[in-house]
């Protein structure tokens, strides 16, 4: 398959599509609620996953999902924004639908929110334990004996610095 073609079919692509096609019947509302409860019922799936993953630690495997979770939130915006500016027709057309969509965002945004203090939480740990590092690091710069005159030396430069390998 040509990369062309590839895009032509990608999720994205076709929730592009279905987001821009006009709403013309109870078929197309469902088709539309349809697609954005699948995609929400994978986000819940990844997101459900990567919270597991970050709470055990697993920092490493939970980066790897979030491609995965990119790809269905782009997705995920382009059904509800298409679902959000055609509100009052949705209602109008498949009224039991769009309640069920409303009660399913609900619970979705509890899945969010968990995921999202997740995420602040490892986030505010990691930048803790850098500062902690970096502290280490810059004691082991500094002088630990008195100079001629009695005194720890006032001027002392760093001579260690603190990298990160992001690569691994």
């Amino acid at each position: 398959m040509s990369e062309q073609e590839n895009k032509a079919t990608s999720p994205v692509t076709q929730a592009a599509t279905l987001a821009k096609s006009p709403i013309a019947s109870p078929d197309d509302v469902r088709r539309l609620v349809g697609a954005i409860e699948h995609i929400m019922d994978a986000l819940d799936d990844v997101m459900g996953e990567e919270t597991k993953l970050l709470k055990e630690g697993k920092v490493k495997q939970a980066l790897d999902l979030v491609e995965a979770k990119n790809q269905l939130s782009i997705q995920y915006m382009l059904l509800q924004k298409a679902i959000t500016a055609n509100a009052s027709l949705v209602k109008q057309m498949a009224p039991q639908d769009s309640e069920q969509l409303t009660r399913r965002h609900h619970m979705f945004q509890s899945t969010l929110q968990a995921n999202l203090a997740v995420i602040a939480t490892v986030r505010e740990v990691s930048s803790e334990l850098v500062h902690d590092i970096n502290d280490q690091v810059q004691k082991g710069g500094k002088a630990n004996t008195y100079g001629q005159s009695g005194q720890l030396p006032q001027h002392v430069t760093q001579r260690r610095g603190l990298s990160i390998d992001t690569a691994s």
